[in-house]
């Protein structure tokens, strides 16, 4: 599955199949192959829709990764789907939810499960979510969850102390302040 950064011109799109523009974006899927041979499908980034903040930046992660978004599976839509890993996008406050859907994404297809969080943090709560990811706290859960952060421009994979410690300062705070 290739994915380019630029959007198609739906409108050229839409008058050489003979549909809407908005027909025309619906039809564009995208694949991603599972490591038991099943073919997953969903929307390729940036033809999913929405307009909240989560959808633009589910986009931008699919776009880095290589992903789709929207992966169609039996019991939910994943927001991002690669071959290495089943994505749920998130706002911080948000995260336990997003790691319960995260999980259950992973059930559905046999990969590792992956947190995408954006939002203000302070680095402290940052090393304490990814301590307690790491620590394998989930019940039944074999592997920990991954966590990445959206840090105003692209999504870092937080993968060590030391990276809660130096992220950028995209969208975090430091001491009482946020710092962009």
């Amino acid at each position: 599955m290739t994915t380019d950064s630029t959007a198609p011109d739906w409108s050229e799109l839409a008058g050489l199949m003979g549909v809407t523009a908005g027909t025309a974006r619906h039809y564009v899927r995208g694949q991603i192959a599972l490591p038991d041979g099943r073919q997953i499908t969903g929307q390729q980034p940036g033809t999913a829709g929405g307009q909240l903040e989560e959808h633009r930046l589910r986009d931008k992660l699919a776009e880095q990764l290589h992903g789709i978004t929207e992966a169609v599976l039996p019991y939910g839509r994943a927001d991002v789907l690669t071959a290495k890993a089943v994505f749920e996008v998130e706002r911080y406050r948000t995260w336990r939810n997003g790691a319960r859907q995260a999980l259950a994404y992973s059930a559905q297809t046999g990969l590792p499960p992956a947190l995408a969080l954006f939002g203000t943090i302070h680095r402290d709560d940052l090393l304490k979510l990814y301590l307690k990811l790491r620590a394998n706290m989930w019940h039944g859960n074999t592997g920990a969850i991954a966590l990445w952060w959206w840090t105003g421009h692209s999504w870092a994979d937080i993968s060590s102390r030391t990276r809660c410690v130096n992220m950028p300062h995209g969208w975090q705070k430091t001491g009482g302040t946020s710092v962009r």
